[in-house]
Parts: structure tokens; sequence; C-alpha cells
């Protein structure tokens, strides 16, 4: 039985899904994404806002889902994922004390924000492209999620790694702070090498459970043809199922949309 199903979006398309509690306990939604760069995509060193649709991701259009899914013993919850898809906007910090600052002063607002009002739950952490050390990258978002649970602001969250930024990058940050993060979703569709059959899907999920834990691996993936390069969709279902049954994998993510078509960050936030 699949666990959880997580879908990244930016908009309410979360709405027109089926949720059964044949198939599920738990359905997050990550709304993609909440970046620290300026209109003129200049970064403002942790400042966060918002690039979801604000005018369809409404606290309406979440409680009505969440209705939904009570009535067929489903629990949803919401994520702020942060970063960005591409090597658009990677992680940079301009000086790490002041990021780590504004990171948790601006996410904090964004979770609790009474006019977005959305009920977060978490955050998650899916940046493709760093551009900065190691270090510096684990000293910073390490330090905002410990800030972030600490504080009691969120009371989840998860790290979204690719292939060419694990080793390095996310599988140091989770060792900083493994007690602090609650799933990590291996971003599949991000792999280098061409995954032909379903049987590499699965050699490559048991490698990632060396490095993190079984029961906080997702298996992620993108629903998107662009993301279709190295791992096509049919082989990523029959491996999904392979991860799901035989490695007993908590779950699944799906990135649904056209994230080229997503529309320009909002020019005024909550």
């Amino acid at each position: 039985m699949l666990s959880i199903f997580r879908q990244y979006t930016f908009d309410d398309s979360f709405e027109q899904v089926f949720v059964s509690n044949k198939f599920l306990k738990e359905y997050q939604i990550a709304l993609t994404f909440a970046t620290d760069y300026d209109d003129d995509d200049r970064p403002t060193n942790g400042i966060f806002r918002p690039t979801w649709d604000l005018q369809k991701v409404t606290p309406e259009a979440i409680e009505r889902f969440k209705e939904k899914a009570r009535s067929m013993d489903v629990e949803v919850k919401v994520f702020i994922s942060i970063g960005n898809r591409g090597t658009h906007q990677p992680f940079k910090s301009l000086d790490n004390n002041t990021w780590i600052a504004n990171a948790t002063e601006s996410l904090a607002h964004l979770v609790q924000s009474e006019e977005l009002n959305l009920h977060v739950d978490g955050i998650d952490v899916l940046y493709e492209e760093i551009d900065a050390s190691p270090g510096d990258f684990i000293q910073c978002v390490g330090t905002l999620i410990r800030n972030l649970k600490e504080n009691g602001v969120i009371t989840e969250a998860s790290i979204s790694p690719t292939f060419n930024l694990n080793t390095e990058f996310y599988s140091r940050l989770y060792s900083s702070v493994p007690f602090f993060v609650d799933f990590v979703d291996y971003q599949f569709q991000k792999e280098v090498n061409f995954v032909m059959n379903p049987s590499v899907l699965l050699q490559r999920y048991n490698e990632l459970t060396k490095v993190y834990p079984r029961r906080k691996l997702l298996a992620g993936y993108s629903a998107e043809n662009e993301d279709w390069a190295t791992l096509s969709p049919i082989v990523f279902f029959l491996g999904g199922m392979d991860i799901l049954k035989k490695r007993r994998a908590p779950g699944i993510s799906i990135h649904y949309h056209n994230f080229s078509a997503q529309s320009s960050p909002p020019q005024s936030t909550p």
C-alpha cells in the first residue's frame, strides 16, 4: 500500500485528484516555490516570497481538498518548497549569518501568515543548482531547518536531492541534521545515466538506502516531458511499484506541471 503521495504544484490542481484510503494514508501538497530572489533575479539573501499562484492556492481550496480527503480517511499536509528547478535561481548565500536570519524570519512569516492562512506543516528543500560551497549550503539550510523546527514554526521538513548534488551537498546536509529531517524525496528524473529498466531503478533505490533511512526515502519523479530524457514514465511506474512492494518505501512524489509555463512571481506578498 502507498502510504504517502506528494504532489509538487504551483496551483490548485490537487483539487482534481481522487484520494482514497485504499491507496494511501497521507497526501502532501508541496507548493512551488518560495524563492529568495527578486523580480529581476537578484538574490535577496534569504528573504523568501511565494511564487505559486496566490489566486488559486487559497485557504478555501486547501480546506475543500482536506475535507474531501478526510471523508476518505486520508490526511493532507501542506509543505512550502524552497528553491527552484533547473539552473534558474540557484542557492546562493551572500552572507551566511544574514541568510539564516532572513530565511528563518521570512519563512516563519509565510508559514504563520494569517493572510495566506494555508496551515503549512513543513518545508521542503529542492535546489537543483547550488552556487555555494557544500559547507555554506549545509550551514545555512541545516540551521534554517533546525531553527524552524525548534521554534515550533513547522512540524516536518524534507530535502529533495538530485544525482549531481546528492553526495557533496544533500547527503552531508542530512548527516548534519538527521533528527530534523523527516523525509528525503530523491528526484529520480535527474539521473545522469539512462535508466533502461525497472530493475536499474530498484538498484539505485537500494544504493540510496545506504545513505538515507528507508523509512524516510520517497521516490520522486516528474511528469513533465522535458524530464523524461533518462527515465521514462513507464519505467518509473513499474520500478516505483517494485520500490513500494519490495523495498517498502514510504511513498512517491510527482511534479505535475510544465514549470516553464509557471506565471511570474507576484509583485506583492502577504
